[in-house]
This record gives structure tokens, C-alpha cells and sequence, in this order.
């Protein structure tokens, strides 16, 4: 799973970011200078690469990376450089009604990563979410609404389509008002709202415009396409490609809650870490805010440089399945920090709990040991460290008829692992 993780690096983690990349502008200073507006001020951020940029933007929190945004003049160069999971907060944040310029600017990878993100639970698909994320692609543009098109799988606007109105061929059946018409003049649409009827003319519009074929997919996978085979084929697409954003199936996510005892922790037979040269570690002071003077803190400050930032890249992997395994939303600001937190309670629980058991130093340990057994050695001996309970967001969720199911809700105790890491019958 290593190679997949890309881009995920939260603001939690912005000091040793900075320290490890030599970041040229710090994210605070960087929104100071936009804000001043003075010619020195605009002068200094333009000497600045468009990585730079972007690396200081990503140490602001989501709202104020959005002013700074907005305040530069080289917005379109640097939205398309920022991770798609920090944009798409950074757009839930703001808000979706207002952030049409940012989707405008954002690259296809960008604006697919959104809806995967943003508009799935594991298997389960909100309309309600795909029509926020399509409103702001309209705002943005029939340019961005046409590329849109082309992005997101044909089988999502299909269901965007059946969502919004029923469809039937022209000349079947009863007389039509000529406003429900297609613009070529074939299809039927009853639109299921006055709002949805507004979205479908610009959707019907512009793909008949930029993109006929698309058009014609659309409208006739509308009529005679059935819901669940649309979903199926839509759910698998997303899970590849949420695996490439960093973020594991649920299969494989549960995992993390298989018990582990530190007494059962398998021998590791790896290559340790050369010892660092005492200019070579990664200082405490620009160690992550939540380990600093922790057990995991002065372990990592005991490895090379480059090693300790390698094992925090594994531990934001332990994060990214925990929001899978506990099914947070992925796009949501607060996803990130609750997850983040507790997979580094759990990684520094398994690592104490390791090395008394043991008897060996946690660095030697933190070297040898992959985080996720880690905190799964955390978890089995602290329950509060458990699965979190968000089974019953979604059920509200479904009450409303915001997330369509793809397959039957499992109950909580049908999740429920067994001490050998199975789940129970």
C-alpha cells in the first residue's frame, strides 16, 4: 500500500514538512504579504515557484488557505499543485456555493478525486453531494462543466440524471409541454424539482454543445439503464481510484482493529536504520505539535532525519484507514484531525506497550515495526481506541435519502471483530 499513498500530508504535520523540504515561505508570511498588497509585498511572493507557494498555502488552515488564494495573482498555478484531498476540504470548508472558482481552476484529477471523496461512504453513493459538486461546477463554467463531462464516469451522471427527472422517448404516450423537450427535440424529461429542472438545462446544454456523444450516453443511459448495474460499475471505478489517493477498501481497513497482542508481535527481519550523524535527526522542536515529548516523539527524534519523516508518512497511512474503517466523511476538515489523532494515540499506546514487553528501546522498535501493528497492539489493550460509532450518522443519512445504498447496511455486530481477527457470525 506504501506506493499509493500520495499527497496526504495535513496541516498537523506542516513544522517538519517545512523543516524537511526547506519550505522558502512560511504559510502565515505568505498570507500576511497577500493580505498587505504593497508592491514589495507582491514583489517578494512572485519570487516565489509555484511549489513554494503552494507548500506555504498548505500550512494555513482550509478557510484562510482559501483567502490567501483568492488574494493571489497566480491562482490558477497553484490550486492545480495542492494534494486532491487538501483541496477538496479546503472547498467543503469555504463551502461549495462559493467556491466555483477554485473547482474552475482545479485539475481533472482534482475534480474526480472531489467526487470520490466527497460523494461516497465505502459503497454508498449521495446524489445530494454529486449535485453541490456539479452547482459549482456550472458556476464555474460550461468550459469546467464540459471537461466535468468527460472527467466523471458516465455511469455517475447517469444516476445525477435519474436523480433529477424521469425520461422517456418524445411521441411515446401523452402529449409533452415543449419545455420538458430535450433541445434536439427526442427525449422527455419530467424534472422531479424546479431546481433540478434548472441543473438538467445547463447539463443538457452544454454536453449537447461541447460533447453530443456524451449528450446522447447521458440522456438514453438515463431511460435504459438500471440503477443498481450503474452503481456497481460506479463504486468500483471509485475504489481504485480512492486506493490511489492513499485510502484502502474497508476490507482491508478493518484491519486495523484485528487484535494484536504485544506477546503475538511476529519477529521483523529488516534492514535497520544506519545510525544518524547527530546533524542528521530530526530536531524535537520541529517535530509534529502532538508527539512532541512523547514516547513516539523521542523515538523519532532517535532515527535519521529522512527515516522519522518516512514513518510519519506511514503513520498519516494509519490515519487515512482509520477514516475508512470508521467511515468518516473523507472530505470533511474535521475527518482529518480526528483521525489523525487517534491513529497517533494508538501508534504511541502499541509502542509503549511493545517495548516494555520487550524490553527494548522504542526507536529500535519504531524502525523494525510497520505503525498499523502498531496500533493495533494500542487498540487490543485500550478500548477507548476502538471502532468508531458512525453507524448511525449513516442511518439518519438514509432516512433523509441522501446516500443511496449500493449494497444492505451491515449491522454494527456483524462488523464486530472476534480476538482472532475475524468477524463474528
Amino acid at each position: 500500500m506504501a506506493n499509493g499513498w500520495k499527497g496526504r500530508v495535513h496541516s498537523i504535520l506542516s513544522e517538519s514538512r517545512k523543516t524537511l523540504t526547506r519550505t522558502v515561505l512560511d504559510g502565515a508570511e505568505a498570507l500576511r504579504l497577500a493580505r498587505s498588497g504593497s508592491a514589495a509585498a507582491l514583489e517578494r511572493l512572485r519570487d516565489c515557484s509555484p511549489d513554494e507557494l503552494a507548500a506555504a498555502v498548505q500550512e494555513l488552515p482550509a478557510v484562510r488557505r482559501a483567502e490567501f488564494l483568492e488574494l493571489s495573482e497566480r491562482v490558477e498555478e497553484i490550486v492545480p499543485l495542492l494534494p486532491e484531498t487538501e483541496l477538496t476540504s479546503m472547498i467543503r470548508a469555504v463551502g461549495l456555493a462559493d467556491a466555483g472558482w477554485l473547482v474552475e481552476f482545479a485539475s481533472p484529477e482534482q475534480r474526480i478525486a472531489a467526487v470520490d471523496l466527497d460523494c461516497w461512504k465505502d459503497f454508498r453513493f449521495s446524489p445530494m453531494r454529486l449535485f453541490e459538486w456539479i452547482d459549482a461546477m456550472i458556476e464555474a463554467g460550461p468550459e469546467t462543466l464540459a471537461a466535468a463531462l468527460d472527467e466523471l464516469d458516465p455511469e455517475v451522471w447517469v444516476l445525477a440524471m435519474k436523480e433529477m427527472a424521469d425520461f422517456s422517448i418524445a411521441g411515446m404516450g401523452d402529449a409533452v409541454r415543449d419545455e420538458f423537450l430535450t433541445e434536439d427535440g427526442s427525449v422527455f424529461y419530467t424534472p422531479h424539482s424546479a431546481e433540478h429542472e434548472d441543473r438538467l438545462r445547463e447539463i443538457l446544454s452544454t454536453a449537447l454543445i461541447y460533447s453530443p456523444s456524451h449528450y446522447w450516453r447521458f440522456v438514453y443511459g438515463a431511460i435504459f439503464e438500471g440503477r443498481q448495474e450503474c452503481l456497481e460499475y460506479a463504486a468500483r471505478w471509485h475504489a481504485g481510484r480512492l486506493n490511489d489517493l492513499g485510502f484502502p477498501n474497508r476490507e482491508y481497513a478493518m484491519n486495523a482493529y484485528r487484535p494484536l497482542r504485544p506477546d503475538a508481535m511476529p519477529a521483523i527481519d529488516v534492514k535497520p536504520d544506519p545510525e544518524a550523524a547527530a546533524d542528521d535527526h530530526l530536531a524535537s522542536s520541529h517535530l509534529p505539535e502532538p508527539v512532541r515529548g512523547t514516547a513516539l516523539g523521542r523515538a523519532l527524534s532517535e532515527l535519521s532525519a529522512e527515516r522519522a519523516s518516512e514513518i510519519l508518512g506511514y503513520v498519516l497511512a494509519v490515519a487515512n484507514t482509520l477514516a475508512v474503517a470508521d467511515e468518516l466523511p473523507l472530505a470533511e476538515p474535521e475527518s482529518v484531525a480526528t483521525s489523525l489523532t487517534k491513529a497517533l494515540r494508538g501508534v504511541e499506546r502499541g509502542l509503549v506497550e511493545l517495548a516494555r514487553a520487550r524490553n527494548e528501546r522504542p526507536a529500535k522498535l519504531l524502525n523494525e515495526v510497520v505503525p498499523l501493528d502498531l496500533f493495533r497492539i494500542g487498540a487490543t489493550v485500550d478500548p477507548d481506541l476502538g471502532r468508531g460509532k458512525s453507524l448511525t450518522d449513516l442511518d439518519a443519512a438514509q432516512s433523509q435519502a441522501d446516500w443511496n445504498e449500493l449494497i444492505e447496511l451491515i449491522s454494527e455486530a456483524d462488523q464486530t471483530l472476534g480476538r482472532d481477527g475475524r468477524p463474528k457470525s
